[in-house]
């Protein structure tokens, strides 16, 4: 049975999870299981059970297509003439918990990181060198391994780069969440900044015992990767929250609106990059890198003459 679970799994990974295919994904699972006890009790062995169940499902595209979903998990027939998804508690949830995830995890690939690093200081103030390379390269491999596979854990959500609607209900929902992790958040910004502040006390200290400067280097870059892990986690879960609230649109817009929201949208999406390209060329033709990053203020406040919430 955990095959089958395993095979389903595998075929809605890559789909992000609407409530449409949420319901599909289950609807599925049930029928595979209840096809594979029907063939248990007539007497198939597991493997031939599973074999058949999974050869009669079929293509899960050719199933997607029947239902009028595409690949975004979008419902192409969509009431509103739009191709944005509307976002249930299920899936804020869901996006929310996995933001948390990856914000544990880069902090930890940070702390592992700086681990590498202080080792290798150590080994430098004991003229263990090769040791030390060695130990290095350990650690920080595994914390770019942190790095990569939390960063993978976006494509899930990738989608709602696009845009989103929200229930009121749900948008409350959010504010309110938001307004309950506000404290845990300012304590954590707190906790982080302090704990870097902290992390120069080795240093110092080894001013004053240059022979012990090196390990004392590493403790405090341990430290200060501690310090990090409170400010990459907080940051990234307030982030969560802001994404949500800024780019979901209420459920209740009018057309007229929606289709101007959009337009907006898009057309600030280009607009920023318009104006990397023109610091970029200013910089270079002129060689003002002193004043030419006036532009992007100037840009910001442009931004805000028709981003409105």
């Amino acid at each position: 049975m955990n095959t089958i679970e395993s095979y389903v799994e595998t075929m809605f990974m890559n789909l992000p999870m609407t409530d449409q295919i949420i319901n599909l994904k289950k609807d599925i699972l049930s029928n595979m299981e209840e096809k594979y006890d029907e063939l248990k009790s007539d007497g198939m062995s597991d493997n031939e059970a599973i074999g058949l169940v999974i050869s009669e499902f079929g293509n899960i595209d050719e199933l997607l297509n029947e239902l009028e979903i595409d690949r975004s998990g979008r419902n192409i027939n969509n009431e509103t003439g739009s191709e944005l998804p509307t976002l249930s508690i299920e899936i804020i949830s869901d996006y929310i918990k996995m933001k948390k995830e990856i914000g544990t995890g880069i902090g930890f690939g940070v702390i592992l990181c700086g681990i590498g690093t202080s080792l290798l200081l150590l080994s430098l103030a004991y003229n263990l060198l090769i040791v030390g390379v060695i130990f290095c390269l350990i650690f920080v491999a595994a914390g770019v391994a942190f790095f990569v596979l939390n960063g993978l854990k976006n494509s899930k959500f990738e989608y709602l780069e696009k845009g989103f609607f929200l229930e009121e209900r749900d948008i409350h929902y959010i504010e309110s969440e938001s307004m309950e992790y506000a404290r845990s958040f300012n304590l954590s910004l707190v906790i982080g900044i302090v704990i870097c502040i902290l992390s120069a006390i080795p240093v110092l200290i080894g001013t004053q015992k240059s022979e012990y400067i090196l390990p004392l280097v590493g403790v405090t870059v341990v430290i200060a990767t501690v310090g990090c892990f409170f400010l990459i986690y907080a940051g990234n879960l307030k982030g969560a929250y802001s994404f949500l609230l800024e780019n979901g649109i209420e459920s209740s817009i009018s057309e007229e609106d929606l289709s101007n929201k959009l337009f907006w949208k898009k057309f600030n999406e280009k607009f920023w990059l318009i104006i990397v390209a023109l610091y970029l060329l200013t910089s270079f033709v002129f060689n003002i890198w002193s004043i030419s990053w006036i532009i992007f203020p100037v840009a910001g406040v442009l931004s805000g003459l028709w981003v409105k919430d």
